[in-house]
């Protein structure tokens, strides 16, 4: 850990789970990688790096930095072990065998379910009288049928699953607040238990046929895979959804959006820049194997580094005016999805995702306003929303 001989600043004043910083973390995110990019965070036990260049060099080096903990010997449970918590070489298996299933699925295929679940959910909304959620009525709903549809599974029904879901949100911040870990830890082995019956059962169809056709060529072990396919349901699930309903925020204050954008160019440069400003995943982190350096503060063997990758979305150095949707920037430079070998597997679902539901919105002649304030879930890595109500009209009713 940092010691006093450090010339970092501590700051004990971010508080990640603080009300203000819930509603709006980037004002905070600005303060911090204007003080220093690099910093050592009392509050956090952590490095806090908040620059694009610094993110950008420690998500590509897992020699020097990496995900799996235990190589510090740091004891992780085995409900944690998957392909978001492997380095390599363990980690080239089980991403080469997901990998391998994905390219297995006919991508127009998923993009006309993904088309078809956003479109029916409008349909759903459009004869509505009074407020709507569109984070249970639309985001939510949208990103659970399309990620299992995508897997080959049935849509898990009832209270329990959404339990189990939000506790493993919740748990991410439990370097915060202790008591989430232990919940999100029994979380993780249910819904393992789940995914692993869906295994077993699985026909030769959807993701999960695929990973288990896969499984009998690649050295995984059971346990490994069925984490690492409860980490695809669950981001599919979590991370879609909240990266929908912060575009869908967006899009209730800025209508004019949609309509500027209604060319395949502009369409993919508005999807880039909805990425890199509504992602919802606003912080990973990595723990140092090997001494190292980053943005000139030297880093030692067990420090943990907290990487902010919202606020390197954020860094003017590589996107002038970036608080603002810019549909000239250069696209692909955004770190939403992360880099290097742990970067999201699913990146190229949401994204189609994200691209139907715009195409959906376009198509379906619906006009939402606020009709209350947005609420955001006490979560500070995985941003959203836990409501965002709205009045919808149809665009060519008057009011």
């Amino acid at each position: 850990m940092a010691d006093e001989t450090t010339a970092a600043v501590r700051d004990a004043s971010y508080d990640p789970l603080a009300p203000p910083v819930i509603a709006d973390p980037y004002p905070h995110y600005r303060k911090l990688r204007e003080t220093n990019k690099v910093h050592w965070h009392e509050v956090l036990d952590s490095w806090v790096v908040t620059g694009y260049a610094e993110c950008r060099q420690v998500l590509g080096d897992t020699t020097d930095f990496g995900s799996d903990f235990r190589r510090v010997g740091v004891d992780i449970p085995d409900t944690q072990l998957s392909v978001q918590s492997l380095d390599p070489p363990e980690h080239g298996a089980i991403r080469h065998l997901l990998v391998s299933a994905l390219h297995e699925q006919p991508l127009e295929a998923v993009r006309q379910r993904a088309a078809a679940s956003a479109a029916d959910q409008l349909a759903e909304l459009a004869g509505q009288v009074g407020p709507v959620d569109l984070v249970r009525r639309f985001a939510r709903p949208v990103a659970l049928r399309t990620i299992t549809a995508f897997l080959g599974v049935p849509p898990p029904d009832g209270e329990q699953f959404e339990q189990w879901s939000n506790a493993i949100v919740r748990s991410m911040d439990a370097g915060l607040d202790p008591a989430r870990a232990e919940p999100g830890n029994h979380a993780r082995a249910e819904l393992s238990r789940l995914v692993a019956g869906w295994l077993a059962d699985a026909d030769e169809r959807g993701f999960l046929g695929a990973a288990r056709r896969a499984a009998r060529t690649e050295d995984v072990p059971v346990a490994v895979l069925a984490n690492s396919l409860r980490a695809v349901l669950h981001a599919g699930y979590e991370s879609v959804s909240r990266l929908l309903s912060g575009v869908l925020a967006r899009l209730v204050r800025h209508p004019g959006l949609l309509a500027a954008s209604a060319t395949p160019h502009a369409t993919e440069a508005l999807l880039d820049e909805l990425l890199r400003l509504d992602g919802p995943v606003q912080a990973d982190a990595r723990v140092c194997v090997d001494d190292s350096t980053v943005g000139g503060q030297p880093i030692r063997r067990g420090d943990v580094l907290v990487l902010f990758l919202a606020a390197a979305n954020r860094d003017p150095a590589v996107f002038p005016d970036p608080d603002v949707v810019r549909l000239d920037r250069r696209r692909g430079l955004h770190l939403a999805f992360g880099r290097g070998a742990h970067a999201c597997l699913g990146a190229g679902l949401a994204s189609l995702q994200l691209r139907e539901v715009l195409a959906a919105l376009r198509a379906g002649g619906l006009r939402f306003t606020p009709a209350g304030p947005a609420a955001y879930e006490p979560t500070a890595t995985l941003r959203g929303l836990a409501e965002l109500p709205v009045s919808v009209r149809r665009a060519d009713q008057p009011g």
